[in-house]
């Protein structure tokens, strides 16, 4: 009987454990869950994509950039990689990393947004470009899909809108960087020095893409963010 009754107990030890460790992963889970359904949401709301006569997919998007700016006048472009989970609004902080935090809307969420500096544009000469580094390849967490050659080459097309522009842009690198490196350099005093920065971008590449970035070229960097841990670089011409 005592055999029974520890037994029982040892039982309802692990379940209780076993309910603790569900509920807190669910808690952990559940501002990602949140902010994903918030974007599909979202999506459906201000975008639109066209399709060809085949019903295949094309890549003449429809942004209702009137809606965006009712929502948060922050939301600058829209940033689309076909065959990644990366399909997102663009936001421009007013403060230094002002997004690393905050949703589309303005309001506190762990995941985030996609988000540019102060002060930047897509017409920069370099710009960099932030997201967190989700297990669920969910914002920025796609780029380790850029590990695999194969994915790569398949997959170089990336899509930057802004009202009145597309910007149809083709990844020439991916690669680690780490914090306070030169993948951060946005300010280049000749061109020279600019030239010697695309050098070591191509130079750092885990493969080649077929493509080689010229001076005349604008290049933007797609970084994720994970603390002190190396930072994935894609970079676009």
């Amino acid at each position: 009987m005592v055999k029974r009754t520890l037994y029982q107990l040892l039982l309802f030890g692990i379940f209780a454990v076993a309910l603790a460790c569900a509920v807190l992963a669910v808690k952990d889970a559940a501002p990602f869950i949140k902010s994903e359904w918030e974007i599909r949401q979202l999506r459906e709301k201000v975008k639109t994509q066209e399709h060809d006569p085949n019903g295949k997919e094309t890549r003449r998007d429809n942004i209702y950039w009137d809606q965006l700016q009712e929502i948060n006048p922050d939301i600058i472009a829209w940033i689309t990689v076909p065959g990644t989970k990366i399909d997102y609004p663009v936001l421009r902080c007013s403060t230094w990393n002002e997004y690393l935090h905050k949703d589309y809307k303005g309001e506190y969420s762990y995941p985030g947004s996609i988000f540019i500096q102060p002060d930047v544009s897509f017409s920069d000469q370099h710009i960099v470009v932030y997201g967190h580094n989700m297990a669920s390849r969910a914002m920025f967490g796609s780029l380790h899909d850029y590990e695999s050659k194969a994915f790569g080459r398949e997959h170089p097309d990336v899509y930057i809108y802004e009202q009145g522009r597309t910007t149809h842009a083709r990844i020439y690198s991916t690669y680690d960087c780490e914090d306070a490196s030169e993948t951060y350099q946005t300010e280049f005093r000749t061109g020279k020095e600019w030239m010697a920065w695309l050098t070591m971008t191509v130079e750092e590449n885990y493969y080649g893409m077929g493509v080689v970035p010229v001076k005349e070229d604008r290049v933007i960097t797609l970084v994720y963010d994970t603390l002190n841990l190396p930072k994935k670089s894609v970079r676009i011409p």
